[in-house]
């Protein structure tokens, strides 16, 4: 019975594996129509990608007869075509080639390539599933796996805008994945460009996890070749400039020296740029002496840097240059540096290694404002913000506290309140982003750490080590996004060196929020006379005694004491844990102070030398008084002081 009911199965299934069999062969047929030969060198590999990448004249192969509607011989018309600028008949042309037989493995490769150059070229735009299905193709093809020239000149292609990377990160990670044939440079090569990509689009918590990535890998290994070397050196700048990036400069400039070498190679413009970072660093600490000698250095081995390159690098030293003899009062040289700056950048729109415009229009604000010139400045920066998007946030953020300076100076307070506004919208959005980034940072901490306890096949020294990777990592990003939230950015008076109203602001979010602490006084003071002093003396001269002063407060007041550039030639001081004698006792100090010093002032009214009046309120019991009402009676009895005949102080006293 069984044999009889399988003959009978036979019959009446038998014509159904016909077509059954044709449909197998015919699927294996078209699958290898697309399955590029993993090592078969390719015929047409050469001429194509002299086209492609190097940028050399087509010139179509000779002696290669393909057969007519083959994959070869319609693509090769494409290429006729597409040099012929008819990227419409080209890009068709392109499609049928891979819809025919081939023997040429790297056809589907250049097929979608030459597709997506003539979308390129039609909408402006590249095509993301054509460039997705050559590098699909691309990664199985061991003789093009590692052409990293060549995936990135397709990649760039489809990241129109430095904060529209995604499609373009997606991709890499893809390829990363697939190309079983990559070798170690092509591997940290990737891995580096997905972080800069990530870099670009402020996505830093992931760009720096990449970035230890390729330290990790290249520890390992030890950096032995030049290519390798430059990438690990090109992750680790990176890592300093997410840390100058979140304003840990004391942290970016320990790094930024493990970068800088004895001599400069031409081939990796690392150095040189961690070097203008490094001075910048500096700068940002109000610390001009250790900019200037970095500086120095650099001025040392231009005759290194690659030849298109000079030009940029002596541009950004002259502007780091004239910021720093503003710090020294000297305008003069100020002056020969910026116009220095100045004139490359009107012959040189393009910033190739720094956005070096955009701050030589800063220290052209700050030199303008410096000598006196407030509505220059002040209209130059109006301009300047007015840009909107295409100003880096950084730069926007130094713009608006240069025009509140400007704005107090020239009594023009009812301006202020919107540049407060800004500056906390802006706080207020890049804590936003990093509170995401964290948030995103601990989900993959997470889930690397609910893999490690799975994998228990893996050995207990390698646990070990993914530990302490991932505890370090995560330590390190908890470490810079804490710092980020609790600084504000530059807290010190760039002139003086001192805290300036950006502490005072950080300082009363404090106290608003816990309230004023107890036995605490506030002296405001001003320097008597100095619009006569500038008159006189020059604002170089006027400069010089806001130094010195700012340097003699310093040694003044306790080490627990907070010293602030309030505006001008006013300082305030905050005096914490002291009694009303004590406080009046420092305010003796100060004039006692000045008196020794005698700095010349023929122009007072008061005095030969250099005078300050005072305001001092104190408190005895927290929250007696909130801290702006401190700093309103301080700069109440100040002016009872100016009243009274100026050299001298007045103690806030409540009116009965």
């Amino acid at each position: 019975m069984e044999k009889g009911y399988l003959k009978q199965a036979l019959k009446e299934y038998a014509p159904l594996s016909v077509p059954f069999v044709i449909l197998v062969v015919a699927s294996l047929w078209i699958g290898n129509m697309y399955e590029t030969d993993s090592k078969r060198e390719s015929n047409l590999a050469h001429v194509l990608y002299s086209h492609a990448v190097e940028e050399e004249a087509w010139k179509a192969p000779v002696n290669q007869n393909y057969k007519a509607g083959s994959a070869e011989a319609l693509f090769l018309e494409g290429m006729e075509l597409f040099v012929q600028e008819d990227y419409k008949a080209a890009q068709e042309l392109f499609h049928k080639s891979l819809m025919q037989p081939r023997t040429d493995p790297a056809i589907p490769i250049y097929a979608y390539y030459y597709i997506n150059e003539c979308t390129l070229q039609l909408t402006e735009q590249g095509s993301v599933p054509a460039v997705t299905n050559a590098l699909n193709f691309m990664a199985k093809y061991e003789p093009l796996a590692n052409n990293t020239s060549f995936l990135w000149k397709m990649i760039q292609t489809i990241v129109p805008s430095d904060m529209d990377y995604e499609n373009a990160v997606e991709l890499m990670e893809a390829y990363l994945n697939r190309a079983s044939s990559l070798t170690l440079h092509s591997e940290v090569w990737i891995i580096n460009t997905i972080a800069m990509l990530e870099h670009n689009g402020e996505e830093y918590v992931r760009s720096i996890r990449c970035f230890y990535d390729v330290e990790t890998l290249l520890a390992n290994e030890r950096a032995t070749t030049p290519e390798l070397e430059f990438e690990l050196q090109f992750a680790r700048e990176y890592i300093a400039n997410i840390r100058f990036i979140l304003e840990d400069y004391e942290g970016a400039i320990a790094l930024y020296k493990r970068l800088i070498k004895n001599t400069i190679n031409q081939e990796d413009f690392t150095n040189y740029v961690a070097y203008i970072n490094l001075a910048d660093s500096y700068l940002r600490l109000g610390k001009h002496q250790e900019a200037l000698s970095t500086i120095q250095q650099l001025q040392s081995h231009v005759h290194e840097i690659r030849q298109e390159h000079i030009q940029e690098v002596e541009a950004n030293i002259h502007d780091i240059l004239a910021n720093v003899y503003m710090m020294e009062g000297n305008l003069h040289q100020a002056q020969i540096h910026l116009q220095q700056t100045e004139a490359f950048y009107q012959e040189q729109e393009n910033n190739i290694l720094f956005n070096g415009k955009q701050a030589a229009t800063l220290t052209r604000c700050k030199y303008l404002k410096q000598t006196g010139k407030h509505s220059e400045a002040e209209a130059l920066l109006q301009d300047f913000l007015s840009q909107g998007d295409n100003v880096q946030r950084d730069f926007r953020k130094d713009a608006l506290w240069l025009l509140e300076e400007i704005y107090r100076e020239t009594n023009q307070n009812k301006k202020l309140i919107p540049i407060y506004q800004e500056l906390l919208e802006i706080d207020k959005d890049f804590t936003k982003l990093l509170q995401n980034a964290y948030l995103e940072f601990s989900g993959y901490y997470r889930e690397n750490n609910f893999l490690r306890q799975d994998n228990s096949r893996l050995k207990q020294g390698n646990l070990v080590a993914i530990l302490g990777i991932i505890i370090i990592s995560s330590s390190f990003i908890t470490i810079l996004i804490l710092f980020r939230l609790l600084s504000t950015k530059n807290l010190t008076d760039q002139l003086t060196g001192i805290y300036n109203r950006k502490k005072l602001i950080q300082l009363s979010r404090g106290y608003r929020r816990k309230g004023t602490p107890e036995q605490f006084g506030v002296i405001m003071m001003d320097i008597d006379y100095f619009k006569l002093y500038n008159d006189t003396y020059g604002h170089v001269g006027g400069d010089q005694v806001l130094k010195q002063v700012a340097h003699m407060l310093t040694e003044s007041v306790r080490s627990n004491d907070i010293v602030i550039r309030y505006g001008g030639e006013e300082f305030l001081v905050l005096l914490n844990n002291v009694t009303a004698a004590v406080a009046q006792s420092v305010c003796q100090r100060i004039h006692q102070q000045l008196d020794t010093l005698h700095l010349p002032h023929k122009a007072s009214k008061v005095s030969d030398h250099v005078t300050v009046s005072m305001g001092l309120c104190h408190q005895e019991s927290q929250n007696t008084f909130t801290i702006d009402k401190l700093i309103q009676q301080a700069d109440e009895s100040l002016y009872k002081s100016k009243e009274a005949g100026r050299n001298c102080t007045t103690m806030w006293q409540k009116e009965s």
